[in-house]
């Protein structure tokens, strides 16, 4: 569902950093559209960030299992670790929350740092992106 490709930040990006910050203070959206999902509302996903030796990347998971003790999801795109699988179930530590997304009537609601990877991209690359996106960014 997420659709971006694989993108280099630096950690230190402070644009990436904003949109981080600003994703983790607005989770209770999430959360509410979430738990009580309007009829036009799908694709819930949150992007976390997995931490192995120093490296990190962040990923898409979705079919998200938010009750319990063990949070969980599945890893929504490929992953670059050779540790982690594609649709592999993981644990969720929100500690590590880095953005949350879902679709609600074809459009996108949250995925900040989607918006901001997509502001970064050339005319070109965005109307591609565009092309190729199942929701709309407004």
């Amino acid at each position: 569902m997420a659709t971006e490709n694989v993108s280099s930040v630096k950690s230190e990006d402070p644009e990436m950093l904003a949109a981080i910050h600003e994703a983790r203070a607005s989770m209770r959206k999430f959360l509410d559209a979430f738990l009580a999902p309007q009829p036009k509302q799908r694709a819930f996903l949150v992007k976390v960030a997995f931490v192995k030796d120093g490296d990190v990347e962040h990923l898409w998971l979705a079919d998200l299992i938010l009750g319990g003790a063990k949070p969980s999801g599945v890893i929504a795109n490929p992953p670059l670790r050779k540790d982690l699988k594609f649709k592999q179930r993981v644990e969720i530590d929100f500690t590590y929350l880095s953005d949350w997304m879902y679709v609600d009537d074809g459009k996108l609601v949250g995925g900040f740092t989607t918006r901001l990877l997509r502001g970064r991209m050339t005319s070109e690359e965005r109307t591609k992106a565009d092309a190729e996106s199942p929701f709309r960014i407004e």
